[in-house]
């Protein structure tokens, strides 16, 4: 039986669409990775006041930049040349969110030792660090969850995530309350850095449900509980 050569070239064309679609589904989780990597060493130098590893974690920053441009053209050449439909288009769409979440997080890890370095290390306060460093833990937790459920296209990631945030956002506001009763003996200034540091990463895990948001679309077609709402605007 002669083969049908049209027939081979649809498979051929599918078989390159389903690859470049693996492509960026694992160039994603990449990036992910980097980011929690990055927040970690972050983590690091301020609990641990290393001011040498503030010019590493913003090196670092680089590649999740450079991860950042490179997918962001694949998604759109895709989307333009392809013209995919139903799941696909699902997740090309989300993608382009995601790539946003995964890049402004890593910017807000940088911001952290920003911080660090405008203070030239956070005051010696042992209750304070006690509990950044309980943050950044929680806030890394969130992220690598957020970062799993898009290796594994998890339909409950949305729900999970939440969840899971709510904790950081708990850790985030007794630490506001600490630097208030600590704010005279650490001084305005290192009070200010630390309010933003904690901002900082109240929003990275923010992102991190974000992205389990958009997971949960990608497999589903909807969002969880229909409650997602960007957080573009607010960084």
């Amino acid at each position: 039986m002669t083969e049908n050569p049209t027939v081979r070239t649809h498979e051929d064309i599918r078989h390159r669409f389903d690859e470049v679609m693996e492509q960026i589904r694992q160039g994603l989780v990449r990036m992910g990775s980097l980011v929690v990597e990055n927040v970690e060493r972050a983590g690091t130098a301020m609990r641990e006041r290393r001011l040498e590893l503030i010019p590493v974690v913003m090196e670092a920053d680089q590649e999740i930049n450079r991860l950042y441009s490179q997918y962001e053209s694949l998604v759109f050449e895709t989307l333009a040349r392809q013209q995919p439909v139903a799941g696909d288009l699902r997740f090309l769409v989300a993608a382009t969110r995601m790539l946003y979440e995964l890049e402004r997080s890593g910017d807000l890890a940088v911001n952290c030792v920003k911080m660090l370095d405008r203070e030239d290390g956070f005051p010696d306060s042992p209750k304070l660090l006690a509990t950044l460093d309980e943050m950044v833990r929680g806030a890394t937790k969130v992220f690598t969850m957020g970062v799993e459920s898009l290796a594994e296209m998890s339909p409950d990631a949305g729900t999970r995530l939440d969840e899971a945030d709510d904790e950081v956002d708990k850790l985030v506001s007794r630490f506001y309350t600490e630097i208030g009763q600590e704010s005279e003996r650490i001084g305005l200034n290192s009070a200010i850095a630390l309010s933003r540091v904690g901002r900082f990463l109240e929003r990275i895990a923010d992102h991190a449900v974000n992205i389990g948001e958009h997971v949960t679309f990608i497999v589903t077609a909807s969002f969880a509980d229909d409650t997602h709402v960007s957080i573009r605007e607010e960084d």
